[in-house]
């Protein structure tokens, strides 16, 4: 919005007012003019500035004067307009203003809008210029605002009324701040009548007179200083109201404007009581009597007195409070006792006040200050209490506590009669506004028929409210809890230091108030309680009451508070239910009444209690057991408050305890029981809901399930709410008593004497003699009868669980560990003894008996707690703990003190016949569990007692004595069942060693040892025996954690190995556990624990369950894994041969005799449990369990691996001082015997024999054909040898042993020959026995019983793993020679033709893990390891000799017919591989008529193509780093390099796949580029001329195939003109290596054949090793020259090029040896003679090619190849320098002799074909004819 300044607004103004007035009222238009004028005059141009300067001159508003006057509407608003603005500048004259009201005054009949704007400027001037409007000027101001006000039109009238308000507040405004202005010139001490009495200031004299005229106005009287007429008294009143709200402090300042309020309001307001009138009236008159009452009481007391009464009148008609002359009567209508009932609320809801006027009046009384008897207050309150329960229709129809919240009834009415089911409540029983607050109503609104009696009961909550506000602040929680009782008044907690800083008036007042209306409250409240209101009226309900306890609590008002809190007490529990439970109980069973009267004996009556406690039923203190009523949730919410009370009030209760602790017994039986039950009303509400009458009958059923679907929901519901609430309340009251130990010693004994009073009240129990006086206070509480029990409970007794808790709360103080133990000496024997004397009783119930055994058993926890803490606390900070108890703890009395009830419990001695044992299961049960607890919170200070401990623990495995025959009737199920006591007891063992085993002596740890022994011995509970094996554990860690002394050389006992027989080690172990153990710290000492523990579990070991077999035997090797450092030699020597082999024999033996007996079918009577115990198990769960022979055989299978996997990890260890043993060689070939026979699968007996004799060295040797498994298998009884063995081999035994052999080869053995031979000899031996085949051996000879493979790829891969980890632990050349690395070898070949293994899928493209295993085996003799031990050209050699045959291995097997099949490499791969192939042609064949049956899973046959790729791959590498000359001789001689020749020719020829042709290629032409001339000079010294020519007829075998050229190609004349020449050629066959690869491979050999001949001589003859290669190099050139130049019209449109590239290619390399000018010098003369006619030929055959075609085609151009080609023949002729008599001369004539003899002779030999071309004319080839010419007519003619 755009902003414009003052002086701006009134420019336009004024002129427009100029403008408007210039012809009929000229005289406003002058005045206009000069107030413009007088603006332009200004230089400010700031609206403040320009308003100070205009407010200078009286002249600024003549012209809105002159406008107003001229009665002219457009003038007169204009001006009204402008003269606004000015007031709110500030703008206008002080001296202006009387004139501008009069103006004003003048023109309000214009009109409505000017009327308005009239209205608007009336508070402006009234609080703007204060200074100059007062007297007659606020008198006008006034008259403007009343004579508006009368207007017709609302709008002005209610405008009116509004600024009237305002203006009258805003002149006592101006009071408080002149009142504040002259506060300095009084005297603050002075009173406030002379103070404030003075009227000449001005505005508190307009206040006076203003207030006069008000009141006399509202009393119909004229007015003396406004001087006007009648006005509306409603308007009166509102504007009185308006001045007492806003400066109610201002009148009562002024004496004066007190005493008008006093002589003229005040009677007016009384006189208005004493008539009808309406409601709008009524409204406004009790509005200024509720600001009477709260802000003049102190002022105005008579009249305040006055309107008190005349409300409680008003309220009660029938009150006895003392009226005015002119009090109402009855007859008035009911919203004046609404009115009233709203003012006495809000009175009663303001603490403050109410206690201000309880000490204006009442109180005057109660100090004795005032000789007449005042009761205002007390009248108010029976008068609002009287009409709170004025409707005894609000009551429920049930006197059954506190109704639910669903239980609503008819509570509300609109007026006509109609009622709506609703609860008492804000929402249902009140105004939406409240009445007094209805000021623009004439008429009273229809309210609900309960509002009177809901204003009334909330103005009692208000008083609660109050009360406690004012009073607990006085006294906390802490206050009440930690106050000594001697300095408080007896039967108060109110804080005396809090108290005494407050006047005693104060106190008194406030004590005598609550001792007042104490009797009221509790009457309504009894009311309400039985009334059904909603949840936030019930809630201030509850709060109040529990604050009405405290606060009566607090003053000590004891009357009080017991009748509140009984009342609470009553209201929680469903009296009407409980009581016809009793009379059920009493008529249906008879009760044994044990010094007790009837149960139907009543109580005694108190006279003294209120009538409204009187009528309810009585509390009983019998345990609801089987009931089928419940606590609604608002009754739970009753029963947290008494807990909140009693803990609030606790030091004060005595007695009181009683019914407290019997209403929550009561309270926690019914919230107990109905967890799963839903109420009452919610079923009756569901039932309502779901009612069907009217349906048909399908709707029926439908609304029948829909109703049980309901149902079933809300069960669930009411029970999880049942239970969230039995939740808190139990925590409530665990919290309080939490509470009781601060309260001193008085509240304890009351409070648990409560509890044993009402714990021997619910059973048999006698009463205790020291517990009469407290008991008899108890038992005579008014209202309350007395039952005893003996009833069977099914859940924990209430009394019991507190006592319980509170001791377990308090136990220092019970033992003496407490600073303050004083208190509970007495307390903890009364717990006790009723705690005992309920447990051991007799008769009394079971749940209760266990109950208080479980009580028992905390206690006793809880006290060694402060033994351990005595224990472990400093000397320096004993403080905590008194100091005899410290004594006490540390000589062991403590201990035994505390211990003995757990005695008591377990003997199970009976109170009535003492020389009876009877021993309880559960009480054994509870015994046990206990002493667990307590070795887990307690076990380090148990002295003395470990002996004890021990019995206990072992007393479980002895049989039960005669005299604990009735433990099984009075055991349930579960403790029938076997192993039930041994249960319970072997965790107090398990305890024992995890956390106690330091504070044992030696011959217990023995006995624990014992004790973990008979627990896995023990066949009731295979857990437990699984649980001990596993606890074995905990006692090697502390073993291996002690310190010893060293043994002295006379102390070393002698080594078990020198005098152990194979079978003696139980007599040894007989003589360790007798003997007698020193200190814990001696070296023997520990040595025979050490011993003990692993013999226990070695004989575990040995246990026909697998479970514990298995679990002892991985027990006792992870613990020689993990502790084996801790042990020395004598240790390792009895752990070696006492412990290990012994074990791993029996198992090893055992195993292959289940395995025999199973393959005899000999194992039914063995397995006759079993399998009866499976085929119950598969009958009653459908469960399809596995045959007990074949599971059987597994777990002795896995047990053996087990064993044999721990007894290899022994030597593997670093820490195991194995070779340190006696006979450690012999225990060395032992374990490698054993682990043998497992991988193999030896029988029983051979595995029995695998003891080696002690005083005999190993046998070490490996002979030559040690792993020739076709000799192994030669004899039948080998062969039968072999079958049997593959009988007893699993796969899971192979896998197991490869693991042993694993860790064997980590063994520190390996590191002297000795040990290395036996491994060495023994993996040798598992790998030939494992994969002989005999030839008797049928299809299925590996194969299981169940069709599975035994040995397979991943067992042989495991296997041949191993090899490089024993080949590269060899020591040196001595220990691994050649013919072990043939051995490896030998074997590698083996396993990899043992076809027998599965195969499921190809292996042409992928190796087979098998396979690359092998050919890691092959590689491993590269190993610079093996280079070491062996020569390194002979290991060269050896590995690529056999990667060799693994390359031709595919060919061989395939037996494909090609030139290289019947090379030497392929002779010796067929010998070698063929034998055993057998064996897979032979299974081929067996299946060969059913394709669709697969043999032991195979796919495919395998093909080895994938492993031939990679080892050709390998065995180029090999050649390719084969630098030195020794290793190039090595290959050369030994035939390496010519196999290799042949293996890459058969890759390229026949490949197996298209990337292995072309690696193949590459390896060949690196092989032949690098290889051919370094193999010559590495063979220069030794006689290789053999080996040199087959390496290059190798050669020379591969080229034709690789060039596709048939072998009749080879064998034709040189005369390649026939016919037959060139069909041969047209019908070669490809092998599909492509033209460029074997122009590649041509270049290759071509350019290494020059390379190898290029430092002979010119006159050098040919070398004896290529005499049979180079005539075939020759006519292979000589061939490919011939490929391309064919007739045109044979050419087709494509596949030319790759020829003619092949045709030059071989036309180069003629060239390049015909001539005599090789690289770098001269070439050989036979090299140019073999070549020479060769290139004469063909370069004729191409020359005479192209005249014919060119002839042929005419014009036609041939194709560019053709030409390409002869220029490059002719350019060759033209360049070439033939060797002398390279060609033959057949011209006599000198000259042609001369031609033929030099350079040229090859142009004078094809001359005729040069001329035969000139003939044949072309621009590209004319030159080149012409050279070549040229230099042969230069040669021979010089």
């Amino acid at each position: 919005m755009a902003t414009t300044n003052l002086s701006a607004l009134l420019l336009g103004e004024l002129q427009a007012l100029s403008t408007e007035a210039r012809r009929k009222h000229p005289e406003i238009k002058e005045a206009a003019e000069r107030v413009i004028v007088t603006l332009r005059g200004i230089r400010a141009t700031a609206s403040a500035e320009i308003a100070a300067e205009l407010a200078k001159s009286d002249e600024v508003i003549s012209p809105f004067v002159l406008s107003c006057k001229s009665n002219n509407h457009r003038l007169a608003s204009m001006s009204v307009q402008c003269l606004q603005q000015l007031i709110s500048y500030r703008a206008v004259s002080p001296r202006s203003i009387q004139q501008t009201l009069s103006t004003l005054n003048s023109v309000i009949h214009l009109g409505m809008d000017i009327q308005v704007k009239i209205l608007q400027m009336v508070l402006p001037l009234v609080t703007m210029y204060d200074n100059c409007v007062y007297g007659e000027t606020l008198v006008d101001a006034l008259h403007l605002c009343l004579a508006l006000q009368k207007s017709r039109d609302p709008v002005v009238s209610n405008t009116a009324a509004a600024i009237l308000r305002q203006v009258v507040v805003a002149v006592f405004d101006r009071v408080v701040a002149e009142d504040r202005e002259h506060a300095d010139d009084t005297d603050s001490d002075d009173n406030r009548d002379t103070r404030e009495n003075d009227l000449t200031r001005t505005f508190a004299k307009d206040a006076f007179f203003v207030l006069q005229d008000l009141c006399l106005l509202v009393a119909g009287s004229d007015s003396i200083f406004i001087r006007t007429e009648s006005v509306d008294q409603g308007l009166v009143l509102e504007l009185i109201e308006s001045v007492l709200v806003n400066h109610a402090a201002v009148v009562a300042r002024h004496t004066a404007m007190v005493q008008i309020l006093r002589e003229r309001l005040a009677p007016f307001i009384v006189h208005f009581f004493a008539e009808k009138t309406s409601f709008t009236l009524a409204v406004r008159c009790i509005r200024v009597v509720w600001l009477f009452i709260r802000d003049l009481h102190a002022d105005l007391p008579p009249e305040c007195e006055t309107l008190l009464s005349i409300l409680t009148r008003l309220v009660d008609p029938s009150s006895n409070a003392q009226p005015s002359k002119t009090a109402p009567t009855s007859g008035f209508p009911l919203f004046y006792r609404v009115l009233a009932m709203e003012v006495l609320r809000n009175t009663l809801g303001d603490a403050k006040l109410l206690h201000r006027l309880y000490q204006q009046f009442d109180g005057r009384n109660a100090a004795g200050n005032d000789s007449e008897d005042c009761h205002v207050v007390a009248d108010v309150l029976k008068a609002v209490g009287k009409a709170a329960v004025e409707r005894p229709e609000l009551r429920t129809s049930s006197s059954d506590g506190i109704p639910d919240a669903s239980s609503a009834g008819p509570v509300a009415g609109d007026g006509n009669g109609s009622t709506d089911s609703k609860q008492v409540g804000a929402h249902s029983c009140s105004l939406r506004i409240e009445m007094h607050k209805l000021l623009d109503k004439h008429e009273p609104p229809l309210m609900p028929e309960p509002y009177l009696a809901y204003l009334a009961f909330t103005a009692i909550l208000s008083i609660a409210n109050g009360l406690a506000g004012q009073v607990l602040p006085l006294c906390s929680e802490n206050v009440v809890c930690h106050a000594p009782a001697t300095v408080r008044s007896p039967g108060s907690v109110l804080d005396p230091e809090l108290a005494a800083s407050l006047k005693d008036e104060q106190v008194l007042s406030i004590k005598g108030l609550v001792q007042e209306s104490w009797s009221v409250l509790l009457s309504v409240y009894t009311f309400y309680l039985a009334v059904c209101v909603d949840d936030v009226l019930f809630k201030q309900i509850m709060d109040t009451m529990q604050k009405l306890v405290q606060v009566s609590g607090a003053f000590g008002l004891n009357e009080a508070r017991d009748g509140f809190l009984i009342l609470l007490c009553r209201s929680c529990l469903p009296q009407a239910a409980i009581a016809d439970h009793e009379r059920q109980l009493q008529q249906g069973h008879a009760r044994r009444s044990i010094g007790r009267p009837p149960s139907d004996e009543p109580a005694a009556e108190n006279s003294d209690e209120p009538a409204a406690i009187q009528t309810a039923l009585p509390l009983v203190t019998t345990s609801l057991a089987g009931t089928a009523f419940t606590l609604n949730k608002r009754q739970v919410e009753c029963l947290r408050a008494v807990v909140a009370c009693a803990q609030y009030l606790g030091s004060v209760l005595g007695p009181m305890w009683y019914p407290v602790l019997v209403t929550l017994q009561q309270a926690d039986d019914l919230l107990f029981q109905s967890r799963n039950m839903p109420s009452a009303a919610t079923l009756s509400g569901t039932a309502a809901a779901g009612s069907t009458a009217s349906l048909s009958n399908g709707q029926q059923s439908k609304a029948a399930s829909r109703r049980a679907s309901v149902l079933a929901a809300k069960k669930d519901e009411a029970g999880q709410i049942v239970s969230s609430e039995l939740a808190l309340v139990r925590s409530d009251y665990m919290r309080m008593l939490g509470f009781v130990r601060t309260c001193g010693r008085d509240a304890i004994v009351w409070a648990m004497g409560a509890l044993c009073v009402l714990g021997a009240d619910l059973s048999t129990v006698p009463e205790d003699a020291e517990l009469q006086a407290e008991e008899k206070s108890m038992r005579t509480m008014p209202r309350i009868i007395h039952r005893r029990l003996s009833a069977v409970l099914n859940r924990p007794t209430f009394a019991i669980e507190l006592l319980r808790e509170f001791a377990v709360g308090n136990a220092d103080l019970f033992v003496g560990a407490a600073a303050d133990a004083s208190k509970g000496k007495g307390v903890w024997r009364m717990i006790m003894r009723h705690l005992l004397a309920t447990a051991t009783h007799l008769h009394a119930p079971a749940a209760m008996r266990t109950q208080a055994c479980c009580a028992i058993s905390d206690i006793v926890l809880k006290a060694m707690d402060f033994v351990s803490l005595a224990e472990l606390q400093p000397a320096d900070e004993s403080e905590q703990l008194a100091p005899s108890f410290i004594d006490k703890v540390a000589s062991g009395e403590a201990q035994v003190s505390i211990l003995t009830p757990l005695l008591q419990m377990m003997r199970g001695t009976a109170g009535e016949e003492p020389d009876q044992s009877i021993r309880f299961v559960d009480v054994s049960k509870l015994t046990l569990d206990t002493v667990y607890q307590l070795l887990q919170a307690s076990g380090r200070s148990i002295r003395r007692a470990w002996g004890v401990v021990f019995d206990i623990i072992l007393s479980v495995l002895e049989e039960p004595s005669s005299s604990s025959m009735a433990v099984e009737t009075l055991a349930g199920t579960e403790s029938r069942k076997p192993g039930y006591l041994m249960r319970c007891v072997f965790p107090c063992l398990q305890l024992i060693c995890s956390d106690y085993l330091e504070d044992l002596p030696p011959h217990c740890l023995r006995r624990c040892v014992e004790c973990l022994a008979l627990f896995g011995r023990q066949n009731e509970d295979l857990n437990i025996a699984l649980t001990a094996v596993g606890q074995a554990w905990t006692l090697c860690d502390f073993f291996q954690r002690l310190e010893s002394s060293p043994l002295s050389d006379s102390d070393a006992p002698e080594l078990v190995s020198s005098t152990l027989a194979a079978a003696a080690d139980l007599a040894v172990a007989e003589v360790w556990w007798s003997e007698e153990l020193g200190e814990l710290s001696a070296r023997r000492t520990q040595q025979v624990l050490w011993i003990l523990l692993l013999h226990s579990l070695a004989q575990l070991g040995c246990d026909r369950r697998h479970e514990v077999r298995l679990g002892a035997i991985q027990t006792l090797f992870r613990t020689l894994d993990m502790h084996g450092n801790a042990f020395d030699a004598w240790l390792w020597d009895a752990v070696v041969w006492a412990v290990v082999l012994p074990l791993a024999r029996y198992v090893l033996t055992q195993r292959a005799h289940v395995f025999e007996l199973v393959r005899e079918h000999r194992l039914d009577e063995l397995l006759e449990d079993a399998q009866d115990e499976a085929a119950r198990i598969a009958n009653q769960s459908g469960v399809v369990v596995e045959d007990p022979a074949r599971l059987y055989g597994k777990q002795w299978d896995e047990t053996a691996a087990t064993a044999l996997q721990g007894a290899s990890r022994v030597w593997a260890l670093p820490q195991a001082a194995v070779e340190n043993i006696g006979c450690a060689d012999q225990a060395w070939q032992c374990i490698w015997q054993l682990i043998q026979a497992f991988y193999v699968g030896e029988p029983a007996a051979s595995i029995c024999q695998c003891v080696p004799a002690l005083e005999l060295k190993p046998d070490v040797q490996v002979s030559a054909d040690f792993v020739n498994t076709q000799a192994a298998t030669a004899t039948a009884e080998a062969a039968e040898a072999a079958i049997q063995r593959a009988r007893l081999r699993t796969r899971d035994s192979m896998t197991a042993a490869t693991g042993c052999v694993s860790a064997l080869v980590s063994s520190q053995k390996l590191a002297a020959e000795p040990g290395w031979r036996i491994a060495w000899k023994a993996w040798l031996a598992m790998g030939a026995l494992a994969t002989a085949v005999p030839e008797s051996a049928g299809s299925n000879f590996n194969e299981d019983g169940h069709g599975a493979a035994v040995v397979t790829q991943d067992a042989l891969c495991a296997y041949l793993c191993l090899s490089a980890t024993i080949v590269n632990a060899s020591g040196g050349p001595e220990w691994f020679t050649e013919t072990d690395a043939q051995a490896l070898l030998q074997l590698a070949q083996v396993v990899l033709m043992y076809v027998d293994i599965p195969l499921q899928a190809a292996d042409d493209c992928k190796m087979t893990a098998v396979q690359t295993q092998v050919l890691d085996i092959v590689l491993l003799i590269l190993d610079d390891h093996v280079h070491g031990c062996l020569d390194s050209a002979a290991a060269t050699a050896l590995a690529a000799a056999d990667l060799a045959k693994l390359a031709v291995l595919p060919y061989v097997l395939r037996e494909q017919h090609s030139a290289l099949n019947s090379s030497a490499i392929a002779q010796r791969t067929r010998t070698q591989f063929l034998p055993m192939a057998g064996r897979l042609n032979a299974l081929d064949s067996t299946f060969g008529g059913q394709p669709e049956r697969k043999r032991m899973g195979r796919a495919v046959r395998p093909t080895f193509c994938a492993l031939a790729a990679s080892a050709l791959d390998h065995l180029g590498r090999v050649l390719s780093s084969a630098s030195s000359e020794a290793l190039l001789a090595q290959a050369l001689l030994s035939g390496v390099w010519q196999d290799a020749i042949v293996a890459m020719g058969m890759h390229m020829v026949m490949p197996l796949a298209s990337e292995d042709q072309a690696r193949a290629s590459d390896w060949f032409v690196r092989a032949v580029s690098s290889g051919m001339k370094q193999l010559r000079q590495a063979a220069a010294n030794a006689d290789a001329s053999k080996a040199l020519t087959s390496a290059w007829t190798a050669v020379g075998s591969v080229l034709p195939l690789a060039m596709d050229i048939p072998q009749e190609t080879l064998e034709l004349h040189k005369d390649s003109s026939s016919t037959r020449y060139e069909r041969a050629i047209s019908e070669a066959s490809s092998c599909g290596l492509g033209t460029a690869a074997q122009i590649r491979i041509l270049d290759a050999i071509a350019a290494a054949s020059l390379e190898y001949v290029v430092d002979e001589s010119a006159d050098a003859e040919q070398p004896i090793e290529m005499a049979a290669f180079w005539p075939v190099l020759v006519r292979i050139l000589e061939w490919g020259a011939a490929a391309a130049p064919e007739p045109v019209v044979l050419l087709g449109t494509g596949g030319g090029v790759d020829v003619q590239d092949l045709t030059m290619a071989c036309f180069t390399w003629l060239f390049r040896m015909a001539s005599r000018v090789a690289d770098g010098g001269s070439a050989a003369g036979w090299v140019s003679k073999a070549a020479m006619p060769a290139l004469v030929r063909r370069s004729a055959m191409a020359l005479d090619a192209f005249v014919s075609d060119k002839r042929l085609v005419g014009k036609s151009p041939l194709p560019q190849s053709r030409i390409v080609l002869v220029r490059l023949v002719l350019q060759g002729l033209a360049q070439l320098q033939c060797h002398p008599a390279a060609l033959e001369c057949t011209v006599g004539s000198d000259l042609a002799m001369r031609a033929a003899s030099g350079t040229a002779a090859h142009i004078f030999a094809l001359y005729d074909s040069l001329v035969g071309l000139i003939a044949v004319p072309d621009p590209e080839m004319l030159p080149l004819v012409q050279q070549c010419l040229k230099r042969v007519s230069s040669e021979i003619f010089g």
